[in-house]
């Protein structure tokens, strides 16, 4: 998707991102987008992938009738580069009935490509010409949701939603080049940059693996549980990647009085922390609630009850190994992840509360 920003605009946009130390969040984290601009070989989306770039937006169609062309291959050289395939539509309805006849086009497309209803679909919604954006796209997205497709994404620029432009009932995808920081509360993703390594490409970075994570899903709109920076003022608090002794500076600080969505809470050697998406983490201390959300417990030992397996990581879990039933270890941590608790038994080795006493 092509955000409508002057060349000059988006060039100190990528100086201030690459000042910033922002290019050292987990290239893990990153997406592009691409449309008919871009090629559909396999060999440059494997480029991309080498790159790092773990997902992809295709652009499937537009307004009242196109459809790209090069949509289909793209999505198939996407799919054998090992990348995570989502779609958007760019909105140019005008009026409910438009709203819902680019919907149903919208849908029938993605089907016609093979993608299943779990497939995230973008709403993208920038054009200038969209005289009801609000309500329009409410009537799209629930147009959208008939046909089965509930993971639902809304993209547009920082300004749109400064201005209160368009429904938060999804998560949003920000697009601004011209800062360091999406500058809009709960974003579920951030585009930062048109011309990613000079390869005429949108990038993004994925703050809850909605884009990235094959087996994540759009759970959650922007107003589930978010905290607020509170450090002192005009300051931010630093971005984490990682936690305990593996854990390492992004470069990149929230600042203070902006709120983010939690998608994890984690106390390790009694310090509190809530993870952002990824495995990127920030210090509970400095938040609007320093005490946490999940009510985590850490006790002093565990059993184990059965043979459980311990992982290295939350984020992207690698079994190490097996500890046998009956085992005692000491626990120096605790955490609330994917629907369930962990304790760290050392290091970055966690084990599930399902496995032990």
């Amino acid at each position: 998707m092509k955000f409508r920003k002057s060349f000059w605009i988006s060039l100190l946009g990528v100086l201030m991102f690459a000042l910033s130390g922002a290019a050292n969040v987990s290239a893990a984290t990153k997406f592009a987008d691409v449309a008919s601009y871009q090629p559909d070989d396999v060999v440059y989306f494997k480029n991309l992938a080498t790159d790092q770039v773990a997902g992809v937006v295709v652009k499937l169609t537009e307004g009242g009738g196109y459809i790209n062309p090069k949509a289909n291959k793209q999505i198939a050289s996407a799919k054998a580069a090992g990348m995570k395939v989502s779609l958007y539509h760019f909105a140019r309805y005008n009026g409910a009935a438009s709203a819902r006849s680019e919907a149903n086009q919208f849908a029938q497309a993605a089907k016609n490509a093979g993608l299943g209803t779990d497939t995230v679909m973008v709403a993208d919604v920038e054009d200038n010409g969209l005289k009801t954006p609000y309500a329009d796209t409410v009537t799209f997205q629930k147009q959208l949701a008939s046909w089965g497709y509930h993971n639902q994404v809304t993209y547009s620029m920082a300004s749109w939603f400064w201005a209160k432009k368009l429904p938060l009932n999804y998560p949003i995808w920000v697009a601004n080049y011209s800062a360091n920081m999406p500058q809009v509360d709960n974003a579920a993703a951030w585009q930062y940059t048109s011309n990613y390594a000079g390869k005429s490409v949108d990038m993004s970075y994925d703050f809850t693996g909605i884009f990235t994570q094959k087996n994540s899903s759009v759970t959650q709109a922007p107003t589930a549980k978010t905290v607020t920076i509170q450090y002192k003022p005009n300051y931010g608090i630093a971005l984490w990647q990682g936690l305990g002794t593996s854990k390492y500076a992004t470069g990149r600080y929230l600042k203070t009085g902006t709120s983010w969505r939690v998608l994890g809470e984690a106390v390790i050697n009694q310090q509190r922390w809530y993870n952002l998406g990824g495995d990127q983490w920030i210090q509970a201390t400095y938040t609007s609630k320093p005490y946490g959300q999940y009510g985590l417990i850490q006790p002093k030992t565990v059993t184990t009850k059965t043979s459980g397996q311990l992982v290295n990581g939350l984020v992207q879990q690698k079994v190490i190994k097996t500890l046998a039933s009956g085992t005692r270890w000491q626990v120096t941590g605790v955490a609330a992840w994917a629907g369930a608790v962990w304790y760290n038994l050392g290091g970055n080795q966690w084990i599930s509360s399902k496995a032990v006493l």
